[in-house]
């Protein structure tokens, strides 16, 4: 009797770099073949040293204030807002993606709320391009997916990163 490994949930980290549609066309075709619902995560990485010194230099208190309990958060909202218009422009009715559920946008290490964000919804499997933005530094795999295999103890659907102008001749 053959062993069937099925899934119903599944968290597509998404880093929204040019190989995303690739990986999430990737993703939604393991979806729809399970039944599977995806959700959606981008993590934006917290700011930097030298980013933190400018707004201490040149923000009144009440204005950083303002952007650490108001600011980001809207900021963050704005940044999921655009990414659900991207997905359903870009993957809506005419690629039938109702297996889409979610779409988060949160701000952290990415390894860390990739895999916080996993446990926190049930995913059984989390998705993951191999490469992420900084693709052209070389090396097997990215930084992030590198921390993610490390850790995470559920199973990581991996999509190699690939040729884009293969990828144009195949259709996709």
């Amino acid at each position: 009797m053959e062993a069937v490994f099925t899934v119903k949930r599944i968290l597509y980290a998404s880093d929204l770099g040019l190989y995303g549609p690739y990986v999430l066309n990737q993703v939604v075709s393991l979806a729809k073949s399970s039944g599977a619902r995806v959700d959606v995560l981008h993590v934006i990485e917290p700011m930097g040293v030298f980013a933190e010194s400018v707004i201490n230099t040149f923000m009144s208190e009440k204005d950083r204030q303002y952007l650490r309990v108001q600011g980001m958060p809207e900021l963050l909202e704005r940044i999921r807002l655009q990414v659900v218009d991207v997905f359903e422009s870009d993957y809506g009715v005419q690629q039938g993606v109702e297996c889409i559920g979610d779409i988060i946008v949160e701000q952290g290490d990415p390894s860390k709320v990739i895999l916080e964000q996993a446990l926190a919804r049930n995913a059984e499997m989390i998705a993951i391009g191999s490469h992420g933005q900084h693709a052209y530094r070389g090396g097997l795999i990215g930084s992030v997916v590198a921390k993610v295999l490390q850790t995470s103890s559920l199973p990581v659907y991996m999509v190699p990163m690939v040729n884009l102008e293969a990828l144009g001749r195949r259709g996709r």
